[in-house]
């Protein structure tokens, strides 16, 4: 019987963290780099991959809970329907701020909630990161 292996969640922002060449500091802990990573990656308008990065999930993975990538991502296509970011000089911290709004737009029946889960349902991921560019006027983010 093979044996599940055990989770590490900053293996994906070594993995993002090696494609994008960022190397970690010296002293620097592993949830700072974690969460410069996605920092990064969400500056450059990879939301999908900085989810990813900072909870250590695919935005796939049936095990990533209520804050997982999935609840990032709600958030971040929740924020562009506002047409806003709440923290947009700071990626770090807007991090936190896509899956706080991704939390709450999860909860009840909302619904832009319910459209967004229709979206992500039926088309996948890349359709929300279309419709956020939709709503962004059209600026493309980097593919990888």
């Amino acid at each position: 019987m093979t044996e599940k292996a055990k989770f590490n969640p900053y293996a994906m922002a070594h993995e993002y963290a090696e494609y994008l060449g960022i190397t970690q500091g010296e002293g620097e802990t592993e949830d700072a780099f974690k969460s410069r990573v996605s920092g990064v990656l969400r500056k450059k308008g990879s939301i999908i991959e900085a989810h990813e990065a900072f909870s250590g999930r695919r935005y796939d993975d049936e095990e990533q809970g209520a804050t997982g990538p999935m609840a990032g991502i709600f958030g971040a296509v929740a924020q562009a329907m506002q047409g806003r970011e709440y923290s947009p000089s700071d990626p770090e911290r807007q991090i936190g701020d896509d899956i706080a709004a991704g939390v709450l737009a999860q909860r009840g029946e909302d619904p832009a909630k319910a459209a967004l889960a229709a979206i992500f349902g039926a088309l996948g991921p890349s359709a929300g990161m279309d419709l956020i560019e939709g709503l962004r006027g059209g600026k493309q983010s980097p593919k990888k």
